[in-house]
């Protein structure tokens, strides 16, 4: 029992220093009981469960707080628009073959693996639809079989582009990190909309179309694209964001935040790999308030005790 009593005062030390001293003595309690109710000793599920949730208390990722309910907002919305992206990364990417006299045509139709993987995602939104409920762990069965998908294919020269993976990759993120709740709600129309924004926005900006004529992949020129042209979106973006977070709309506000962060981060990361290609000062600039927009949530939606509220009792 001593043993286990000081394994409960390690693992407290995980939740941030307000959430022990408000709670501490009933979560060692409880580590208790369930010890007791099995062998007796802490099983690894209970350790790892207490672990997982004193680090999302920490990280302020609950259903209390903003950048919880944020993530929230933007978790099915940000799956619909991988499902969307990859959609278009098949018309885009994996069927128009490059027919310049300069380059082999090494792009077209079933030569990568990239349509099986958007297929995961597109059937992985629509199985969300059905079940909102285990969106976390349809989100991480899509995610690992896309980095798996990738890896196998790079082995063979069949893989798309890494950074077109990486974005939808990180599409599947806000779904990861978001508190489970009792209810969670499917947001059909607000969800498909934001999909089909966020692709129509792409088409209109990056459309592989160079200077001959010729329609090339997406994969050739589409992050260079998106480098070069969505910085104008980000920042009307991110003015949008500091008007409805002055509007005291901060969980809208923070989710618009959320659901444009891969495009932002590319913006700047993608430059940094290649050494001719210089990085847009608007890139940099969106990247700056994105990075202070993550940060104020956060820091917002850390733990703060609860008030006490006081019973009057009346004869």
């Amino acid at each position: 029992m001593t043993r286990n009593l000081a394994r409960s005062e390690t693992l407290l030390k995980f939740y941030p220093k307000a959430y022990r001293q408000e709670r501490g003595e009933e979560i060692v309690a409880t580590l208790q009981e369930a010890a007791e109710a099995r062998v007796p000793r802490f099983s690894a599920s209970d350790q790892l469960s207490v672990v997982w949730h004193g680090l999302r208390v920490r990280l302020g990722l609950t259903t209390e707080t903003m950048f919880g309910k944020a993530l929230d907002l933007a978790a099915i919305p940000d799956l619909v628009t991988g499902a969307f992206f990859g959609l278009y990364l098949i018309i885009s990417g994996d069927l128009p073959v490059v027919s310049s006299r300069f380059f082999y045509p090494r792009f077209g139709p079933f030569l990568t693996v990239g349509p099986l993987l958007y297929l995961v995602w597109i059937i992985g939104v629509g199985a969300v639809f059905e079940w909102p409920q285990f969106r976390r762990r349809i989100a991480a069965i899509c995610m690992a079989l896309t980095l798996s998908g990738e890896i196998a294919a790079k082995v063979i020269h069949r893989n798309p582009n890494m950074w077109e993976i990486a974005i939808l990759l990180s599409l599947g993120l806000p779904s990861l990190l978001a508190p489970t709740v009792s209810v969670t709600r499917r947001r059909l129309l607000l969800s498909l909309a934001v999909g089909f924004c966020s692709v129509a926005i792409l088409f209109f900006t990056t459309r592989p179309l160079n200077s001959r004529g010729f329609f090339n992949s997406f994969y050739w020129s589409g992050t260079y694209e998106i480098v070069r042209r969505l910085p104008y979106v980000d920042l009307l973006l991110i003015a949008l964001f500091m008007t409805l977070w002055f509007a005291k709309r901060r969980e809208i506000a923070s989710a618009m935040v959320i659901l444009s962060s891969p495009w932002i981060v590319v913006g700047v990361v993608y430059p940094l790999t290649l050494p001719y290609l210089q990085i847009n000062a608007l890139n940099v600039v969106a990247l700056v308030i994105w990075s202070i927009a993550i940060v104020s949530m956060v820091t917002t939606s850390r733990y703060r005790p609860q008030p006490h509220s006081s019973i009057e009792l009346t004869q």
